[in-house]
């Protein structure tokens, strides 16, 4: 058996080209473009906006990035400055008044009312609404939204400058896990393109930005609550200020012998934040959360990866208590239930 060659994965240039050539159509015509991205927008989707600028041929006035929460987690925020990026905060209002709205790494019903109309959608994400845009390219077997924009790029010829090549490249590692994860020959392809023109000393700077002392005493505290049932590790964390917190404790949380599953769940401003984890080769996470939790907040995700954001209110009222104790009790006993088909008695174990 021969091992693959992700160089010789063919990319389909005229189908790209064709697909450019209707992205035009649709952004020519508008003065303005708005770039719009996920809540706490992460590498994956703020490299694919830089790059949608270039293939576009726009600058940043032309071309403003958005979200509707601010970046916390501190590897985004050193990729923003260290790369130069302003993403801008936003609401219904502003966005009706620019004639075209591009949703990077995102699609329009993670948005709800919140969005008045997207003209331009390009994610990996599997569909979980029907998508209604002027233009749409969604290819759910890449693993980064970074890997169709670099495809993007070839197609058009764009020059691809090192600050634009050192972007998808961390947005391809950061949303494969250092191409550990739901990585396909299309990924690996555009990060062989990609790296020879990366500065890795700017990419070394934003994979490790420093962390506050007041972490380790976070650790300290919330890692003794880790719950373990079957398969299934569980934590909440209680009231968080940072959001970046729960999937980064859930990357970590994996990796504790005899996980199959892992879900860290924690309070934000009035929300009820849980990230799940599996090693892929089990049900896809993103199936279990959407299932759970796609009546009463946004849910989605991946088969190895998947979120869930659930407005406290709703939880109260479709699950029951919102005090601590109560609700690592119903997250385990939830996904024991929908993964194992049944609970046992929890037990929470130190660390």
């Amino acid at each position: 058996m021969q091992l693959a060659n992700p160089s010789r994965y063919e990319v389909d240039t005229a189908a790209n080209q064709a697909r450019l050539e209707q992205l035009h159509r649709v952004a020519d015509g508008a003065e303005r473009v708005a770039l719009l991205l996920q809540d706490d927008p992460d590498p994956d989707g703020i490299a694919s906006a830089i790059a949608l600028r270039a293939v576009l041929g726009r600058n940043r006035s032309t071309t403003p990035m958005f979200a509707y929460g601010e970046v916390t987690r501190a590897e985004n925020l050193a990729m923003l400055r260290l790369l130069d990026v302003t993403i801008e905060p936003v609401d219904a209002e502003t966005l009706r008044q620019f004639p075209c709205v591009a949703l990077l790494d995102v699609q329009p019903a993670y948005f709800g009312e919140r969005l008045p109309h997207a003209h331009i959608v390009i994610d990996h994400h599997p569909k979980n609404a029907p998508v209604e845009s002027e233009f749409h390219d969604l290819r759910t077997t890449y693993g980064a939204t970074s890997t169709i924009l670099t495809e993007y790029l070839e197609a058009c010829g764009a020059d691809v400058s090192q600050r634009l090549a050192t972007a998808l490249l961390y947005g391809i590692k950061a949303d494969t896990l250092m191409l550990n994860r739901e990585t396909g020959p299309a990924d690996l392809r555009a990060f062989m393109a990609l790296y020879p023109l990366t500065n890795y000393n700017v990419l070394r700077r934003i994979e490790r930005p420093e962390l506050p002392l007041s972490f380790a005493s976070f650790l300290s505290r919330v890692l003794p609550r880790i719950r373990k049932k079957m398969g299934l590790l569980t934590l909440h964390v209680g009231n968080i200020e940072r959001e970046d917190i729960i999937p980064q404790l859930a990357d970590f949380c994996l990796q504790f012998e005899g996980t199959e599953w892992v879900v860290v769940a924690g309070k934000w401003q009035g929300f009820l934040v849980m990230s799940v984890r599996n090693p892929g080769y089990v049900r896809s996470a993103g199936d279990v959360v959407r299932k759970l939790f796609g009546e009463i907040g946004r849910a989605g995700g991946h088969r190895s990866m998947a979120k869930a954001i659930v407005p406290l209110r709703h939880w109260r009222k479709s699950v029951g208590s919102t005090h601590d104790s109560a609700i690592a009790a119903a997250v385990e006993d939830l996904f024991l239930r929908e993964i194992y088909g049944g609970a046992q008695e929890p037990v929470a174990v130190g660390v």
